[in-house]
């Protein structure tokens, strides 16, 4: 591998570790920010494979790092984790108590 080559490997997995830090910044990943970061990573990252600078396997890891730094667990873990979080989502049922006919 050339060493510009090189260099330019280093750059894009740079740049695509800090696009992925913003991304996991987001809080809401509902927001339209949080989707039109998403949106550009994914086109960064497709870029960078159909030039040939990485492959996937270095993509993931990256992705992988990434995103143990920014929450502390792996991906499938905070899937998991996610899956078992039950916020407390108590419903008030006593405003059916009234009759349909008197509520308002």
């Amino acid at each position: 591998m050339a060493l510009d080559t090189h260099y330019k490997k280093i750059r894009y997995l740079e740049q695509a570790k800090e696009h992925l830090v913003k991304l996991y910044g987001i809080e809401n990943d509902k927001s339209q920010a949080y989707h039109q970061l998403k949106s550009r990573l994914d086109g960064f990252i497709e870029a960078g494979l159909v030039v040939g600078i990485v492959d996937n396997k270095e993509l993931q890891n990256l992705i992988d790092a990434a995103h143990i730094n920014a929450f502390g667990m792996t991906r499938k873990q905070r899937q998991a984790a996610s899956k078992l979080d039950t916020r407390d989502t108590k419903v008030n049922w006593g405003v059916y108590d009234t009759p349909a006919i008197h509520r308002k």
